[in-house]
């Protein structure tokens, strides 16, 4: 099921208006419910799998308590972990390790026809709820948490739809209070106004922007060969600004439906593309799967003792200020390596959004004496230099989702020479990329809307709350904020990207 379709918003209709009539202690078997038949919707080894992680990381984290021997704790936690990556690179990377593919297409009935057995069986979503459950398990092992002893109470965690298909990412402690809170949640014509308006956001975002702008993205790309020099970067730039429209769509849409039914969310974006650099571009982007490979994977690597001896050599060679940060950057590259990996894993994930990005974030760290010194030169404080450092962090995440985009790392490549070659804009060319002169209007005018505001939540220190426009309108009277709903809506139905044959559910992290 599309979480920008007309069934989906009968579905999140259906579920709330059950949610608030049934009393409080009966909502939570209604959230499971909703939650299961979401899952089957998505198809029936989605839910099949989601299940085999909820009772594997469940067991896990009952064996994983403190009131376990030392050895058990270890050894289920490890168990746990090996056995729920294995299973998601064995089935949503298989393709790309090759891995028993042809037996498994037979296993489950594909063929030819049909493609192949990532057709029937890739999991949506299992790339972000795998994590989080692991995450639960180690919370368990390091005490974070206290192991659950009711299933179905982990289970509505594990499975509860809003965040089924593409996160944000939640930790067991801080949301299974809210869940348990949401009993209490009254149903309000506020409540509902502010969902409205933030899925509706999340649907223009989407079907106006990201989908429209997709059709430029789809042109050059799929004919570097043809479109060389400012047309890379006029293909990387559109497709850049298709991931955020997309993504972060998404994003609302999900915190939109989790807000009517009374939960509260993490917001996962903070106005990415007006960071200054690329550590604070990663801190506003995916901010939710940035905390989970901190907290589980980064600081936790840093902290063994084959990092720790790193650590002491590193020092002896080449002093005690430069040699504490080897071990950093060689934990870096893991941890860049894997993001790249847990992307797609093929080669160009982990070249576009891994040791890409993580060249940067060292080359930054190396160079930062002489970029203190150019910073006071410069003038940093000024506007002209901050708007410098925005444009050049933009530009280096584009060289990245040259990669990223591409249907291959020798594509890439191709196009990465392309930037060279000669090229000629003119009126013939700009049509060539798929959208006539109203479309490119349309786009124009609904990406300056989306830039407007993220400019208007941008907050430049980023412990300081951003601020949110839904936050604006429900302070304005309620024609306003009902006026902007209905602006909203309309211009989805009007300039929506949809039809026969669209699949408007293709959500490019659900893909990847």
């Amino acid at each position: 099921m599309s979480l920008v379709s007309a069934a989906f918003l009968a579905f999140v209709a259906i579920t709330a208006l059950i949610y608030y009539l049934v009393p409080g202690g009966a909502r939570r078997w209604v959230l499971i419910a909703a939650s299961l038949v979401f899952c089957a919707s998505c198809g029936f080894y989605s839910l099949i799998f989601v299940l085999l992680a909820a009772v594997t990381t469940f067991i896990g984290g009952m064996l994983s308590g403190p009131s376990k021997s030392k050895g058990l704790r270890n050894a289920a936690a490890v168990i746990t972990v090996v056995l729920n990556l294995g299973i998601l690179c064995a089935v949503r990377y298989y393709g790309v390790i090759g891995l028993f593919a042809e037996n498994l297409n037979k296993i489950f009935g594909a063929t030819a026809s049909t493609n192949t057995f990532m057709y029937y069986v890739v999991p949506v979503g299992m790339a972000f709820y795998t994590l989080q459950l692991i995450g639960y398990t180690l919370d368990c092992r390091w005490e974070r948490t206290e192991p659950e002893k009711n299933f179905f109470r982990y289970l509505l965690f594990a499975t509860y739809f809003p965040y089924f298909t593409s996160g944000p990412m939640n930790s067991y402690a801080d949301l299974s209070v809210k869940l348990d809170g949401a009993k209490d949640a009254k149903f309000s014509l506020e409540r509902l106004r502010d969902s409205a308006i933030r899925i509706a956001w999340g649907f223009f975002k989407k079907l106006v922007i990201a989908d429209r702008i997709a059709v430029i993205v789809n042109s050059i790309y799929g004919n570097h060969e043809v479109y060389g020099g400012l047309y890379v970067f006029i293909g990387a730039a559109a497709f850049a600004i298709q991931l955020y429209a997309d993504f972060s769509g998404c994003m609302d849409v999900v915190l939109g439906t989790s807000h009517l039914i009374g939960i509260e969310m993490p917001e996962n974006f903070n106005s990415p593309f007006l960071a200054h650099t690329i550590r604070e571009y990663w801190q506003r982007w995916h901010i939710t799967l940035g905390g989970w490979l901190r907290d589980y994977l980064f600081y936790p690597m840093l902290r063994t003792s084959a990092f720790v001896k790193i650590g002491d050599v590193s020092k002896k060679l080449f002093g005690k200020k430069k040699g504490k940060k080897v071990p950093t950057y060689f934990g870096l590259i893991i941890l860049w390596a894997a993001v790249g990996y847990w992307h797609g894993g093929l080669m160009k994930y982990v070249i576009g959004t891994g040791l890409l990005h993580c060249f940067y974030i060292i080359l930054g760290e190396l160079v930062e004496p002489i970029s203190v010194k150019l910073r006071k030169t410069l003038h940093s404080e000024k506007m002209p230099y901050k708007i410098f450092q925005t444009a050049r962090t933009f530009f280096l995440i584009c060289l990245g989702h040259i990669f990223f985009r591409a249907n291959n790392v020798p594509d890439a490549i191709e196009m990465y020479k392309a930037i060279f070659r000669p090229f000629t804009i003119n009126g013939e060319w700009i049509a060539s990329l798929g959208l006539d002169t109203g479309n490119l209007i349309v786009l124009l005018i609904s990406f300056a809307v989306l830039v407007a505001v993220d400019i208007y939540k941008y907050r430049e220190k980023q412990e300081e709350e951003p601020r949110l426009v839904l936050q604006t309108i429900a302070s304005k009277p309620v024609v306003v904020a009902w006026a902007v709903f209905m602006l909203l809506a309309v211009a989805v139905l009007i300039f929506g990207m949809y039809g026969l044959g669209y699949d408007s559910g293709a959500f490019i992290y659900a893909r990847i």
